[in-house]
């Protein structure tokens, strides 16, 4: 609040921002960054589904779901989380997987969020039967202040089979891409502290001037100088490619097109590259950064 109330302050003794354009500014990217902060936890929901159950790993699916939560599906309805380790052992040595295919966010009255999205399942049973089809998602989502939102109705369609298919394993990309969002939703609304969740304990980052970051604290101060320029960001990636190069080790190779608003209101655009090495542990909420290198494909302009 103290960073927000600093650059009102700075726009308005500029003399060259009103009031009315700060707030457009302050929500000119509002829906991109809830959109990072719902597909960090959709793309959540199905990890549980896609590794072998834990107590741990059935807790953070919880931490997703709303105490009264209601999933409606073709197995039925159900309500309330408790119970859910009951719900989940039908799944027991199941194969699932669950390939996102396109996902829309709408902001809602009364702070909620709507998602509709669109997959591709793939599952094989014990016995060794192999099932496929298509489903629609549709769910609403409470937001909390600073924090992630929680589903509190998701509802799943059939759409579509499919006969004939070969299993594909997602759960690396589910994973990668829960915490991509994750990322770009602190890096935009500047929430440094909750960063060290998503930080492995021993981390470098190599930023695209040549610096290099291997602390918590001169990540901080490199994030607070960022903060001091720019007022709000959003990114959009492309390009995304992940795989396993060890088992729990993730390499992530993504673009993205990068949109900020100075604190004087100008527009500024980039283009980066990133690699990504994540260190992953299935029983934590997310993957965590280990390594990350950027590099520039158009450099940072503002806009005229």
């Amino acid at each position: 609040m103290k960073n927000k109330t600093r650059i009102l302050c700075l726009l308005l003794l500029s003399g060259s921002t009103t009031y009315s354009q700060i707030n457009r500014m302050k929500n000119k990217f509002e829906l991109e960054q809830n959109t990072h902060l719902v597909l960090a936890q959709y793309y959540r929901w199905y990890q549980v589904y896609e590794v072998p159950f834990t107590k741990k790993r059935i807790e953070n699916q919880k931490d997703i779901l709303t105490d009264d939560v209601e999933i409606v599906s073709q197995m039925g309805t159900s309500k309330g989380k408790e119970g859910l380790e009951d719900r989940l052992k039908v799944f027991e040595g199941w194969l699932n997987a669950h390939h996102v295919q396109n996902t829309k966010v709408t902001q809602l009255a009364d702070k909620k969020l709507s998602l509709e999205a669109d997959i591709l399942y793939q599952n094989i049973r014990p016995d060794a039967s192999k099932h496929s089809y298509t489903l629609h998602y549709s769910t609403i989502l409470q937001t909390r202040n600073n924090d992630l939102p929680r589903f509190e109705k998701l509802e799943l369609k059939p759409t579509g089979e499919v006969k004939e298919f070969n299993f594909e394993s997602a759960y690396v990309e589910n994973r990668a891409k829960s915490f991509m969002h994750y990322w770009l939703y602190l890096m935009e609304t500047n929430q440094n502290e909750l960063f060290k969740e998503l930080l492995a304990s021993t981390f470098k980052l190599n930023l695209s001037d040549g610096k290099q970051i291997e602390n918590y604290l001169d990540f901080e101060k490199w994030k607070n100088a960022a903060t001091a320029k720019i007022a709000t960001s959003t990114h959009q990636y492309k390009n995304f490619n992940v795989q396993e190069t060890e088992e729990d080790v993730f390499l992530v190779s993504v673009d993205f097109d990068w949109l900020g608003i100075t604190i004087d209101g100008k527009e500024m655009t980039a283009e980066t590259h990133h690699e990504w090495i994540l260190k992953n542990d299935k029983d934590d909420r997310f993957a965590k950064m280990k390594e990350m290198t950027v590099t520039i494909i158009n450099p940072f302009v503002i806009k005229h």
